[in-house]
């Protein structure tokens, strides 16, 4: 199991640059928590923070007790990007059996194909990404994140650059290729719908430096449409609080 223990978090650039200010917060293992905030309010960097890839300035981050690191070496922990950086001149097939090569795990062609189909990119084993729309690329990103079974799967706005259409059809797809691997993911966003979508949880930050300013269940069934009644008075409860934050940080500048 992978629970994530933020105590106390900060991380500051430079002199004057405060990104993330005082973060406690835990991840229960096997669940799906969106970070969810205004854009530059610093959900990437305590998503970087969680991944090992900056050290905070103050505070710790542990997963299963152990340094993000820990994890990371043994091929537990994946990111997927908004960029999907596949390799143009790897086959889809190449670039998904990356992901194990990375993590030194040992080749499982049988796992690719299955990934493949899972992200309906079968018939494409071999083709290139150049050859691929954006949403059959980022596909291929969230497969080669899933090809070493992470305990930790993390987002980080990982369908910001597709169109509204096929993020939401990836919001529906995709969730429960995670899911079923009981991996505790993070999704950092700054669309409401998305996070109501694709989140068992929603921590709402506060503009730079994040705070938490709300920490929400979702508590909607899946299969989950936006169109709904509730789905749709639950977006409208996570706008307002953002809205809240937005402005008791305007009111803070101000004094």
């Amino acid at each position: 199991m992978a629970e994530i223990a933020c105590t106390g978090v900060s991380k500051l650039y430079g002199d004057s640059i405060l990104a993330v200010d005082g973060i406690d917060l835990t991840f229960v293992s096997g669940r799906t928590t969106a970070l969810l905030g205004p854009s530059g309010c610093g959900k990437s960097t305590l998503l970087r923070l969680i991944a090992g890839l900056e050290e905070p300035t103050a505070g710790t981050v542990s997963i299963a007790g152990d340094p993000p690191a820990a994890l990371c070496r043994r091929g537990g922990l994946s990111i997927a990007f908004q960029d999907p950086c596949l390799l143009p001149w790897l086959t889809v097939a190449r670039n998904v059996a990356l992901g194990r090569k990375l993590a030194r795990q040992a080749p499982d062609p049988q796992r690719v194909d299955q990934l493949i189909n899972l992200v309906g990119l079968g018939g494409f084993q071999n083709a290139r990404p150049a050859a691929l729309s954006g949403g059959m690329r980022q596909r291929a990103a969230i497969a080669r994140a899933l090809i070493t079974r992470p305990q930790v799967l993390l987002l980080d706005e990982p369908f910001g650059a597709l169109d509204a259409l096929t993020r939401r059809q990836l919001a529906q797809d995709l969730p429960p290729l995670w899911q079923e691997q009981d991996a505790t993911a993070l999704l950092v966003t700054h669309s409401v719908d998305e996070a109501v979508m694709l989140a068992d949880r929603i921590v709402v930050l506060s503009p730079r430096p994040a705070r938490v300013i709300a920490d929400l269940a979702v508590p909607l069934p899946r299969p989950r449409d936006p169109e709904t009644p509730a789905f749709r008075r639950l977006a409208g409860d996570v706008l307002a609080v953002l809205a809240r934050g937005g402005e008791q940080a305007q009111s803070l500048a101000a004094q």
